[in-house]
């Protein structure tokens, strides 16, 4: 019956998951980032975290988007848990600041108390960046981590308290011509089934969920094109390169993208020529942490380079892999 089904249903539930989640309104996003980045000049930063650092040593890692799930079948996340530990130890021992940048856990899905238990390895993992190398903002997933008093009823068996989960961060680069300003958040305001509104949380619950635990089906595809063909990413990229001297990294949408006007051209893409004449390469998505072959990507800023970078099996154990890259003094020139 499985096997019946999932023939008849996996195409137009996939149509469903894709069609929606990518319909973001445009000036709901470009006044939530407007918004966000605005706090960061304000001396009250409850909303969001200021960073100073060098560009030459700079080390960061982002990752966003791992559904940490119960590991059962609607667990997007189990799969993709020996890259994640392979990676999130790699860079404790090179001495990387680690940002978890939204939906972290699947709380749409599933409660803390199905999730965490199941996935003490993966919190001791991210917990071992603790005390001052750890930064975490919430997504639409995992929205209920903006509630302080929910992180420390929560969280407190795995983490050190205090744990302050902002909605966005800004890293100021200090490079030998300027300082480049990168601001990181989530990435999903302006997104309909994002808003965290009750009937999209009572689809996931209802619907969703029990359909995918029985069917087995994981909505996230590898991604080998790092271009802008989804609408999210589009208007992501449009509002970055409307500021002056400033860097946008997102997750979110689950597809990678890296300077994302180096890609503008490309075919696939259809932006229009406006648009492209606008675009400069500002943007960035670390993809996601539960493609449904075990890949994980995301954004390495460190030896003076900003990358894309995946983590991947191989029979001796997970390797990591350079996707695209470039020189932060570089990016800034052509800014």
């Amino acid at each position: 019956m499985r096997g019946f089904l999932l023939y008849f249903l996996k195409r137009p539930l996939l149509w469903f998951a894709n069609h929606f989640s990518a319909a973001p309104q445009k000036e709901v996003v470009l006044k939530s980032l407007s918004d966000l980045l605005a706090d960061s000049e304000e001396e009250s930063k409850e909303r969001i975290i200021i960073l100073e650092a060098d560009a030459a040593n700079a080390k960061f890692i982002i990752f966003s988007d791992q559904h940490k799930g119960d590991k059962s079948w609607g667990d997007d996340f189990k799969n993709n848990e020996t890259n994640y530990l392979a990676a999130l130890k790699y860079y404790n021992e090179n001495n990387f600041s680690f940002i978890a940048l939204g939906d972290t856990e699947e709380l749409w899905k599933f409660t803390p108390q199905q999730i965490l238990p199941a996935n003490e390895n993966a919190l001791a993992a991210e917990a071992a960046f603790q005390p001052d190398k750890l930064f975490k903002t919430f997504g639409n997933h995992d929205i209920i981590w903006k509630n302080k008093l929910d992180v420390l009823l929560n969280l407190k068996k795995y983490f050190t308290m205090p744990l302050v989960v902002y909605e966005g961060m800004v890293i100021k680069l200090k490079a030998s011509a300027s300082t480049l300003r990168i601001l990181l958040t989530h990435g999903h305001q302006g997104d309909i089934m994002s808003d965290n509104n009750s009937f999209s949380t009572w689809v996931i619950a209802h619907v969703w969920m029990p359909m995918q635990r029985y069917l087995r089906i994981n909505v996230n595809t590898p991604s080998n094109d790092y271009s802008l063909r989804n609408k999210h990413n589009i208007m992501m990229s449009e509002w970055s390169a409307a500021q002056e001297n400033l860097l946008l990294i997102t997750g979110h949408t689950h597809v990678p993208v890296f300077a994302s006007g180096k890609y503008f051209n490309h075919p696939s893409n259809n932006i229009p020529g406006k648009i492209q004449e606008l675009l400069k390469p500002s943007y960035f998505n670390t993809g996601c942490c539960c493609f449904d072959d075990g890949d994980i990507t995301g954004i390495e800023i460190s030896d003076g380079f900003i990358r894309l970078i995946k983590w991947y099996d191989e029979e001796n154990g997970s390797k990591r892999k350079v996707l695209e890259e470039i020189l932060l003094e570089d990016l800034i020139k052509d800014l």
